[in-house]
């Protein structure tokens, strides 16, 4: 292959990677199991252009609603008037069980602690594809709201 075409081929990959909207995150789960639990050190997020489907994801049981109910404001956020979401990627097991659990947008003023504490005491149902269950990541986003808070 001549230099020349080398280096059109490799300017369309850079047009196309530059125009891409959505990057999806894909977790590459090098799993270390020790007493039936994954070291959340191990996931390594990629960027990639790819997309993982399944028949059914994982879901919160209560759905996000309970999840929202149980929010605890963190004192400091609020003193410093911090709104928006955190997002947690999840890793879920073929019975349900969480096995880690990971900020991967922050908030930051106690609001990442107080999403992975929400999210530790949670429980899910399994997701499956083609009739079997999976261990599958999800990620889950908790929204803190300061007027949400005022209401109560």
């Amino acid at each position: 292959m001549t230099s020349f075409l080398k280096d059109v081929i490799f300017g369309f990959q850079k047009i196309f990677a530059m125009k891409t909207l959505i990057i999806l995150i894909l977790i590459s789960i090098d799993v270390y199991c020790q007493n039936g639990s994954i070291n959340c050190d191990s996931i390594i997020f990629k960027e990639d252009r790819g997309c993982v489907y399944y028949e059914k994801m994982p879901e919160l049981i209560g759905g996000l609603d309970s999840l929202q109910s149980r929010l605890v404001y963190p004192q400091e956020a609020i003193e410093n008037k911090i709104e928006g979401k955190v997002y947690v990627i999840v890793v879920v097991d073929s019975l349900g069980n969480q096995l880690c659990a990971r900020v991967i947008k922050s908030l930051g003023y106690g609001c990442d602690e107080e999403a992975l504490r929400l999210i530790q005491t949670s429980k899910f149902l399994p997701g499956f594809h083609i009739g079997k269950h999976y261990t599958m990541f999800i990620s889950i986003p908790i929204v803190f709201s300061l007027k949400d808070e005022k209401k109560e």
